[in-house]
């Protein structure tokens, strides 16, 4: 990579930056795990290559284990560079996060999205990036990076969408709570799913066996179809508490009911497939991805049933430009979570924004990657974001046995991140101050970073994932599982 960094991390169970099915996975770990092996020094985790460049705006740095070890460094500076950015940190928390009085904010409307042209199915190859949406002229008026100072979280105007630091053209809907919902992305017959174009934000999470699931958040926007809706998990607690939300799902196994129950996650704000509407099925869809809401009736119902509809604090995010700050070249962006879902991100430039291609097969052999424009069934749009954010969140089994696995993902106190905007990339750091208020972002010197105006895509990840840095331009997070462990393992609540 010219004038850069290159960072590969290699690990046993992915051959040559592939996925590969969970099954292999658990028969590699099992192998890095055998005491012969480990005895030996076998299938450890390995640097697979390193070149620095001669640029000064390169990252320098690997991510290995959760942790980002500047290169060149001696360690003895570790404790150092930790205190001068917690000291920076704790410098700047003063008033909610402590920023600077802002300036005056004024924010024009932001610039309607335009109609798709027709796309066929892309192959392994990225699809060229000029194709999605139409060119348009930048139109200045319409451009809301270039009319307003900046929103940080201390000081939003009550007709600013804190989740996206945009107006909002009717405020009163900021007077409610967001919606969390849950929305399937396997099996491939899910796609195109409805509503997800119109999210503020959505989270993308490892599920189980090799599958992810999205969690949209409604709250700018009422949304009159969205879903498919499925099944809540352990982490979705995390989520909807940051959000003090309204939790949308389709049910859940037992164990995960009790697990809401202990960590006292109140169903009065579960809004369930009991009734029709808010929840309806969609009959000329068959089997069980068919039900479907309307953000206008969960508010309603959620009320009629004595539910505090409220506005929340959500205040966390802090919106600007870069302001002269260069990151990494960021055209493309693969996530790869498994050989089923698997995707990737392109820079469309004249929009400023990123376009979503998802896995459109399994790709088994790890050499039959095919993607397709993500597109919304609802509103005829691709998924598209502002802001790409990778998140590392620590990862481990909470229950493992012959059938069943459910993972927790533990979003909590702060960890490494990676956001991509306007086609660069940084390193950044994510931290959690409150469990009722979305988690912050941080910049590797201890201030706020700057989102830009509009949606973004959160991807969580497991913290001992495969980070690389390909060719210029190309990022590529490769999910590593958490260790198979070697006996079952069951909550408290079932020994």
């Amino acid at each position: 990579m010219a004038d850069g960094v290159s960072h590969r991390i290699g690990f046993a169970q992915q051959a040559g930056g592939r996925v590969q099915p969970p099954e292999q996975q658990h028969a590699a770990q099992q192998q890095i795990n055998h005491p012969r092996n480990r005895a030996r020094g076998r299938h450890r985790p390995i640097i697979a290559s390193l070149a620095i460049g001669k640029g000064t705006g390169a990252l320098a740095s690997v991510h290995k284990c959760g942790m980002i070890l500047p290169i060149m460094k001696q360690h003895r500076f570790l404790l150092l560079a930790t205190g001068l950015i917690l000291s920076s940190l704790a410098c700047s928390l003063g008033s909610l996060f402590g920023l600077p009085e802002s300036q005056p904010v004024t924010i024009s409307q932001a610039a309607e999205v335009t109609q798709p042209a027709p796309l066929s199915p892309a192959t392994g190859t990225p699809a060229p990036l000029a194709t999605p949406w139409p060119s348009r002229t930048p139109d200045t008026a319409a451009d809301p990076l270039s009319s307003f100072t900046r929103i940080d979280p201390r000081s939003i105007p009550d007709n600013i969408n804190p989740l996206t630091g945009l107006p909002v053209p009717n405020p009163s809907l900021l007077e409610r709570r967001p919606i969390v919902a849950k929305i399937p992305n396997y099996p491939h017959t899910v796609r195109p799913q409805a509503g997800i174009s119109l999210a503020d934000q959505i989270y993308e999470y490892y599920l189980e066996w090799g599958l992810t699931r999205f969690l949209a958040i409604f709250y700018g926007n009422d949304v009159a179809r969205f879903g498919p809706i499925r099944s809540g998990r352990i982490f979705d607690e995390k989520i909807v508490r940051m959000y003090n939300a309204i939790f949308v799902f389709n049910g859940a196994d037992p164990r995960t009911f009790r697990y809401y129950k202990e960590v006292e996650l109140s169903p009065v704000y579960f809004v369930l497939d009991n009734r029709c509407p808010p929840l309806c099925r969609d009959e000329n869809i068959p089997y069980y991805n068919n039900l479907f809401g309307d953000t206008r009736a969960v508010h309603a119902y959620f009320t009629a049933h004595g539910g505090d509809d409220s506005r929340q604090e959500l205040a966390s995010y802090f919106f600007s430009s870069l302001s002269g700050q260069v990151g990494e070249a960021a055209e493309i962006i693969h996530v790869n979570y498994s050989y089923a879902n698997y995707a990737y991100w392109a820079y469309h430039p004249p929009d400023g924004r990123y376009l979503r291609y998802q896995g459109s097969v399994d790709n088994l052999s790890g050499e039959n990657a095919q993607y397709e424009l993500h597109t919304d069934a609802f509103t005829g749009q691709p998924l598209a974001a502002d802001n790409v954010v990778v998140l590392l969140v620590p990862h481990r089994f909470y229950l493992k046995s012959s059938d069943t696995e459910i993972f927790q993902i533990d979003l909590v106190g702060s960890g490494d991140a990676y956001i991509f905007r306007d086609g660069q990339g940084f390193h950044a750091r994510w931290y959690r101050f409150a469990e009722d208020k979305p988690f912050a972002l941080f910049d590797e010197n201890g201030r706020l970073f700057p989102l830009k105006p509009g949606t973004t895509f959160f991807q969580v990840i497991n913290d001992i994932s495969e980070v690389n840095q390909k060719e210029e331009g190309t990022w590529e997070f490769n999910f590593v599982r958490p260790p198979t462990p070697d006996e079952y393992i069951y909550p408290e609540n079932e020994r």
